[in-house]
């Protein structure tokens, strides 16, 4: 009982008796468990459902939420003999707007696949909350499935474990971006790997006068090793 409420107020006002606690009781009952005013308060939270899922659109419940709370006030409207008594047609439709529309395809699909089935009523509200558990029942598998391994850029990784298994892979592009990265020959972008300037690696004059000087001392050493500079800058070598 929610306190400082009309009907905690209402409970307060009898002495604490074992006498006073059937009175206590009939006094709830006569005050807030009239059936008809429940039934109000029930259909009015199920338009009030429709009226927000038709605002929220993407933003709402998913559908194991909205089938839950759907549940809970066809139960309580169950309990008070509203449901297949008074309100059969009415109830049903007021289901359906509270789905999202991939949703109601479905429903709808499934209505005219099974159309030929014997004489009783296809759209109903009964198979409609069947149909949903159904549904619901069939994603959690689902997300289940798909929660055990995820694939994610190479790796799987399990739900709990975290164990992950990634291969490397050696592409074309990993080559060309080595090649271009080592000669500083960027994509779109001048960056000289010898003196940072903005000019091509290959043109840079700093580098050539450095080779030049390296082949001159080597020349000067009587060496027979040949020039080893594997890059576009050995073409400047003077062997």
């Amino acid at each position: 009982m929610v306190p400082e409420s009309r009907a905690a107020r209402l409970i307060s006002s009898f002495p604490i008796t074992t006498e006073n606690y059937s009175k206590a009781i009939q006094q709830l009952k006569a005050r807030f468990g009239r059936e008809e005013l429940l039934v109000q308060i029930y259909v009015r939270d199920l338009l009030t459902l429709v009226m927000k899922n038709a605002v929220a659109g993407r933003n709402s419940p998913d559908l194991a939420t909205l089938y839950d709370m759907l549940e809970t006030k066809l139960r309580a409207l169950e309990n008070l003999g509203s449901t297949k008594e008074k309100f059969p047609d009415f109830l049903e439709p007021l289901v359906e707007s509270c789905l999202p529309e991939s949703v109601l395809r479905v429903w709808e699909r499934s209505l005219i696949s099974g159309v030929a089935d014997d004489s009783t009523s296809q759209r109903s509200l009964e198979k409609l909350m069947s149909f949903l558990r159904h549904k619901v029942e069939s994603e959690e598998i689902i997300k289940l499935a798909r929660d055990g391994f995820v694939k994610n850029g190479g790796s799987f990784k399990t739900n709990k474990n975290a164990v992950s298994d990634t291969t490397d892979t050696a592409t074309t592009a990993m080559l060309v971006s080595t090649n271009s990265s080592c000669d500083g020959t960027s994509i779109g972008k001048k960056n000289c790997v010898f003196c940072r300037k903005p000019h091509w690696s290959s043109e840079c004059l700093l580098a050539q006068k450095v080779i030049s000087t390296a082949c001159f001392n080597l020349r000067g050493w009587k060496s027979n090793f040949p020039c080893e500079y594997v890059s576009k800058s050995s073409k400047f070598c003077q062997k």
